[in-house]
């Protein structure tokens, strides 16, 4: 019990038809400037039919990774606008928004995340442009108050729904075994594990997500962001967005397949405290069991099928070991190598 933590604040609204309380939260606000999907267009509306129209500005252009000509784009509507609030009404996209926003301008975020992403926890922001992704982090940008409606992410496809679980599964993995991590996050890390193992199986059983499965895996992800913003991502995430990044493949499908091969690479230099944890909560065999709740949802087991190929091995372990960082074991090229060789077939054992 010798540790540092620190908590960032925020208020949580979590619960079935939650954004009800959305006038109510934005009501001391004078204009509110709000960006989401046009999909997301008659929950926006309704926000401002309570507010008065005249408090609330839609900007309804949302694209993925957040280009810099976007954040021009609607930095120039927010100068005419002069709103002193900023909501976000969607997922990744639509919040790293109103993060750039907040970035340059210091305007508070209320954040409703209509899927599992787990950005609307953090103080991480991402831009990109022509010459790739520049990221960082600033307490300017953590949403003050998140509004989970489980009623936005029920209509999750069913895919969807699992990849982004299991993407969320991986941020809670990290989180246990983190460098820097502490009892605390390690709490709700094992808690967010939990609930989402909980919500894959009912997925599994049932081959749908039923409104159990989808609010235990929504409550999964909440810890799952939080944990991230608490401690450092390892060899995992770095992997993941190696892959993803370098190679062009979907982030919460490579999340999905590569988590149990990573767990597998760590686990004889975990303690024998958090190797208890994890058989705790994943059975006693635990790199197999993140894998079978995959598969058993219907979601990815292997590289190969997401569109990797095996001669990009070599390459994309050359690109994880270009910038070093902290890790649970020792990053060395054959066994990172042999990892993704098993990661490419599909297979644990060996």
């Amino acid at each position: 019990m010798d540790f540092i933590y620190t908590s960032y604040p925020n208020q949580v609204f979590f619960g079935k038809g939650k954004t009800a309380e959305l006038p109510t939260i934005l009501a001391d606000y004078k204009k509110v400037m709000a960006m989401g999907e046009e999909r997301w267009a008659s929950q926006i509306n309704a926000v401002s039919d309570a507010l008065g129209k005249e408090k609330l500005y839609y900007f309804p252009e949302i694209i993925q990774h957040v280009p810099q000509k976007l954040v021009d784009k609607a930095m120039v509507k927010l100068k005419e606008e002069k709103p002193d609030v900023l909501l976000a009404f969607g997922g990744g996209s639509a919040i790293g928004l109103a993060k750039a926003l907040a970035l340059e301008t210091k305007l508070p975020i209320v954040a409703v995340p209509t899927t599992y992403s787990g950005s609307e926890q953090t103080n991480i922001w991402g831009i990109s442009s022509e010459e790739g992704k520049t990221t960082g982090k600033s307490m300017d940008v953590m949403p003050k108050v998140v509004v989970y409606d489980s009623e936005l992410t029920a209509g999750l496809p069913l895919s969807l729904a699992v990849t982004s679980g299991m993407n969320a599964m991986a941020h809670l993995m990290e989180a246990i075994y983190a460098p820097n991590g502490n009892p605390v996050t390690r709490h709700h890390a094992l808690l967010g594990v939990e609930k989402i193992k909980s919500g894959l199986e009912e997925v599994a059983r049932e081959q749908k997500l039923t409104e159990q499965a989808n609010i235990d895996i929504q409550f999964g992800a909440y810890l799952a962001g939080k944990c991230l913003c608490e401690v450092s991502m390892s060899l995992h995430h770095k992997m993941a967005h190696v892959l993803g990044g370098s190679f062009k493949l979907e982030h919460s499908y490579v999340h999905t397949v590569l988590q149990s091969f990573v767990l597998n690479y760590q686990w004889e230099y975990l303690s024998k405290e958090i190797k208890g944890d994890f058989v705790q909560v994943l059975g006693t065999e635990p790199a197999h069991k993140l894998q079978e709740l995959s598969a058993k949802a219907g979601g990815p087991t292997d590289l190969k099928s997401i569109g990797f190929k095996m001669e990009d091995i070599e390459k994309a372990v050359e690109t994880v070991l270009a910038k070093p960082y902290e890790n649970v074991a020792p990053l060395e090229k054959a066994k990172l190598v042999d990892m993704l060789q098993h990661a490419y077939e599909g297979s644990l054992e060996g």
